[in-house]
């Protein structure tokens, strides 16, 4: 490098430094002027700087709550060093929208979950059939609603223990619960896929679906239940027995009466049962109650039950379907009176009794709510609207 070179390099040099320390000289006199100005003019300035000092602590504070009171304090969420432990009831047990969960307090720091009164349980498709055990106070048709089927569904699911029979519904009973509406089926020797889809109403692939894992062309085996999705069919309902040639006025333990009767014909008309015409209970087929097979009306437990027409006595004692004591008058003309839940009978198998004889007392045996008479009319067994039939 030639001396030149090097001159201009300390030329520069010195340039660079005397740059330097004229911008290091006038920020400290703008400092200076700055803190002079600031002190003379005190007086003036200091309400301004007072309030904004005032704002900004408030702002502070109010930020610094909002950041504690988002942090749970570590020992609060830890128990004595240990780690989180969640624990659910089951793998299907999850979280919902409805439900909330609380930190425990204990020293297994265990997740607990808060009782909601409230809480939304999500509907998920069932995938197979289940069972619910009946509690005090359930109805078919609450039952039915809150497992989102049609009350024929809970009956035709379940028809060994209920029989189509309201009355019949009893506490601690175990109901199964159907994943569609539909029938349950239980296979007999013989049945077919075919004859079981037409007995029902439906085709065959109403039969082959996924609660039954039935293949095509497989063969049934007696005794296998079946889901029977959107069949339909009948209601059941108690019959007369058939009377035997048996001599006697009436089998032990039951109000069956052994003979045929024979005495007076019923004239074709009828009046009503009781003095009162107040409709206490289930209507003919009420929709709160589908195979309610007749008409429920008030009365006081003793109070008079008439045969509504000429006819002899074709029962008369305890009936185990839910009727209680129960009066069955035949009229000779295919038709039978049905007068259930009563307190007391006053007529005999095989005894003729007239239109608006009293029969018996009302009451409340059986499956019952609370004193009325079960009132039927059957023709040819079939169960009608005793309003048809009824003044």
């Amino acid at each position: 490098m030639s001396e030149l070179q090097v001159e201009q390099g300390k030329y520069a040099d010195i340039s660079g430094s005397s740059v330097s320390s004229r911008i290091v000289s006038r920020l400290i006199v703008w400092v200076g002027v700055r803190t002079w100005r600031a002190q003379v003019d005190w007086g003036t300035r200091r309400p301004m700087l007072v309030r904004t000092t005032a704002h900004l602590s408030i702002i502070l504070l109010a930020l610094a709550a909002l950041a504690i009171g988002g942090i749970e304090p570590l020992g609060q969420v830890f128990g004595a060093g240990e780690p989180i432990q969640a624990t659910l009831d089951t793998a299907e047990d999850v979280p919902t929208p409805a439900t909330s969960y609380a930190w425990s307090s204990s020293a297994s720091s265990v997740l607990d979950r808060q009782v909601l009164p409230h809480t939304t349980i999500p509907e998920r498709p069932r995938s197979s059939v289940v069972t619910y055990t009946v509690q005090p106070g359930d109805t078919v048709f609450g039952i039915a609603e809150s497992f989102g089927l049609s009350p024929h569904t809970i009956y035709w699911a379940n028809s060994d223990v209920l029989h189509d029979n309201p009355h019949m519904l009893w506490p601690d009973m175990v109901l199964n619960i159907l994943p569609v509406n539909g029938v349950y089926h239980i296979v007999d020797d013989g049945e077919t896929i075919s004859t079981i889809a037409s007995d029902y109403g439906v085709g065959s692939s109403a039969i082959y679906n996924e609660w039954n894992g039935l293949e095509q062309g497989q063969s049934l085996q007696a005794g296998s239940a079946l889901v029977i999705a959107g069949g339909t069919r009948d209601f059941l309902v108690w019959q007369l027995p058939t009377y035997s040639d048996i001599a006697g006025s009436a089998s032990i333990g039951s109000g069956l009466c052994l003979l045929p009767p024979t005495g007076l014909r019923g004239n074709g008309w009828h009046i009503w049962p009781t003095d009162s015409r107040r409709i206490s209970g289930w209507t003919f087929h009420d929709p709160r109650n589908p195979p309610h097979s007749g008409l429920d009306t008030g009365l006081r437990t003793g109070d008079p039950i008439y045969a509504t027409d000429n006819g002899v006595v074709a029962y008369a004692g305890w009936n185990d379907w839910g009727y209680g004591y129960l009066v069955v008058i035949d009229h000779g003309n295919n038709f039978h009176t049905y007068y259930a839940h009563l307190s007391a009978i006053w007529v005999v198998c095989g005894q003729s009794v007239y239109q608006g004889a009293a029969i018996a007392g009302g009451g409340s045996t059986g499956r019952s709510g609370g004193p009325h008479l079960h009132y039927e009319i059957r023709y040819d067994g079939i169960p009608q609207d005793p309003l048809y039939y009824l003044p």
